[in-house]
């Protein structure tokens, strides 16, 4: 706002100069205007005395041409000799004026081109003035004498009618000329006097104007001030030497000044702790040398009354039209509340690292741990039935056979939980892993199987991505094993693999792998309970397992920051989709169990 009233000044300053100005330029344009007329003159007074000149070489040809047809008539064709006499003479003449012919039509194609023609012409005309070997009809001769002639006349006609039409567009371009001189002279002269009354007028108009603006200038500033109190956020503008100049209510009211006691003319000093305001004010001075504004910067305050604070900043220089740094403009939001909740979080996500962490190894210990008594419990169970069987009968056989079985599934379950936390704690560094290789080894080992269920197992061309080698063959290997497994009742499994890459093939970003085979499906509300731990659709007795496999997948493929869904219907079938990224981000992708 301070700087309306010297603007103001410029602008008046500005009108004079340009009004000034531009009646100089128009003065200064009079005797360029001349010399442009003048030289238009001269170029038009060439061309005039060109195409004259064109014409009377035309007539000189002609009248030359018919005293030379005289002469050989007069001499007679077999007689004339072109080589002596007068003849020869007007000979030369003829093409004496030739060469001024060609050397005048130079400038125009259409006139040389003519001229040109003309040159033919005449030099075969003159090849019939030649004695011939023998001694030919004077009637032939003169006939041909006479259609030659004819033709160069024509063609001398159509060189004149040529500069004839060149003389009146010289002409008349001569007289426009002169016309837009004469108009622009005075044009000139009347706009002169145009520009400096209006000169006058706004000048007046401009210092009326710069009044005005000065009473207006006390509403504006009251009504920007209205403007930036109903704001939430601290706005404040600070001069070159750090002192404020405007304050907005929520500023004043977070540093407690009231309107008796204004923060205006005040600096960091007299509100902050003087370590805060030395660093505050620094900073300050930084956007204000360098005129690099500051973004986002989060920061803690101290204010007047008491506590910390957490202010998300935002400082930029002030600058005039001519780029001149008047002074600081900043606007600042209250997010205290919100780095609390950061800070919470912070602590939170801390403790499930440190908890993720722990059931990790916890998984990894107990599943060493336990192996161990369920080897006792099969190795005592094995000398038990060796040993006394006869004494166990046939109840305690079958006790020590549930018993054995029991041990058999714990001991699945407690390999199946190992196998699971090794996903992330036994992963591999990512690497280019084709696809297809990985098929090929998965489908060699699953050989027997696939004989075993007469399966036919088809695979479309797969990319090669960066993954973990093994986790890859581990994923290949449950999902082809399920659907080996969950097989239709005399219906033999038929297995697809395929790939779509995304979203587009020529620059794929992302892979989608299909594992659709035809066997018993399931519900279409169980596609994500199978995905869980220890889930099962069946019971144990129908299909072996222990429901850990496909959480093996999900676990896999969320390693490697892809996806893996299913869709499927009852007694039709079951479609695994599995996207995963062409590329990773990294050479080694951390992931929190």
């Amino acid at each position: 706002m301070p700087t309306t009233s010297p603007i103001s000044r410029d602008s008046i300053r500005r009108n004079v100069l340009l009004g000034f100005g531009f009646v100089l330029a128009l003065l200064a344009m009079l005797p360029f205007i001349v010399l442009i007329n003048t030289a238009g003159y001269r170029l038009l007074s060439g061309q005039m005395s060109s195409s004259y000149g064109i014409i009377r070489s035309v007539d000189s040809v002609l009248r030359l041409l018919a005293e030379a047809d005289r002469e050989l008539l007069r001499q007679g064709p077999q007689e004339a000799n072109p080589k002596k006499g007068p003849l020869k003479e007007l000979s030369t003449q003829i093409q004496k004026e030739l060469d001024l012919l060609l050397a005048g039509t130079a400038n125009s194609p259409v006139q040389l081109s003519r001229s040109t023609r003309l040159q033919s012409l005449l030099n075969e005309h003159m090849g019939l003035w030649q004695p011939s070997p023998g001694v030919p009809p004077a009637k032939t001769k003169s006939a041909a004498l006479k259609t030659t002639a004819q033709q160069i006349a024509l063609l001398l006609d159509e060189i004149r009618a040529g500069e004839l039409n060149q003389l009146d567009s010289a002409e008349k371009k001569g007289r426009k000329a002169g016309r837009i001189s004469t108009l622009v002279i005075t044009s000139g002269t009347g706009l002169t006097l145009l520009i400096l009354i209006a000169a006058a007028r706004i000048i007046l108009r401009d210092i009326a104007a710069h009044r005005r603006s000065q009473e207006v200038l006390a509403d504006h500033h009251n009504l920007l001030s209205s403007i930036l109190d109903t704001i939430p956020d601290n706005i404040f503008v600070k001069d070159v030497k750090g002192r404020f100049i405007m304050s907005n209510r929520a500023h004043r009211k977070f540093h407690h000044f009231s309107e008796e006691d204004p923060i205006e003319g005040k600096t960091v000093f007299d509100i902050y702790p003087y370590e805060d305001a030395v660093q505050y004010a620094a900073a300050d001075q930084n956007v204000l040398d360098t005129g690099v504004p500051v973004r986002n910067l989060e920061e803690r305050v101290r204010p007047r009354s008491g506590g910390e604070i957490w202010l998300l900043s935002n400082k930029a220089p002030l600058v005039d039209p001519s780029g001149r740094t008047l002074g600081l403009v900043c606007a600042g939001s209250d997010i205290t509340a919100r780095k609390q909740a950061e800070m919470r979080l912070q602590s939170f996500a801390a403790q499930l690292e440190r908890s993720n962490a722990e059931l990790q190894s916890f998984a990894s210990v107990a599943s060493h741990d336990l192996q161990e008594p369920l080897r006792k419990i099969q190795a005592f169970a094995d000398r038990l039935r060796i040993k006394c069987a006869d004494q166990l009968g046939s109840a305690g056989l079958d006790y020590l056979t549930r018993m054995e079985k029991a041990a058999e599934r714990m001991r699945g379950l407690i390999q199946d939980l190992l196998q699971l936390s090794r996903v992330t704690s036994r992963a591999q560094p990512f690497e280019p892993v084709d696809l297809n290789q990985i098929a090929v080894e998965v489908l060699g080992d699953l050989e027997i199987a696939v004989e075993k269920a007469g399966a036919s197992v088809s695979v479309e061309p797969l990319p090669v991505i960066e993954a973990d080698p093994v986790q890859m063959r581990q994923l290949f290997q449950n999902l082809l094993g399920n659907a080996l497994k969950f097989r239709r009742p005399e219906v033999p499994p038929r297995i697809h693999i395929r790939c779509c890459l995304l979203p587009d093939p020529a620059q794929p970003s992302h892979c989608r792998l299909e594992f659709e085979d035809n066997g018993i499906g399931f519900e279409p509300k169980f596609a994500e309970q199978i995905f869980v731990v220890f889930q099962r659709l069946h019971g144990r007795g129908e299909y072996e397992g222990s429901g850990i496999g496909l959480a093996v997948c999900r676990k896999i493929t969320d390693r490697h920051g892809g996806t893996i869904s299913a869709e499927s219907a009852l007694n039709v079938g079951t479609r695994f989709l599995v996207h995963l990224p062409i590329k990773q981000s990294s050479t080694e992708k951390t992931f929190s169990s």
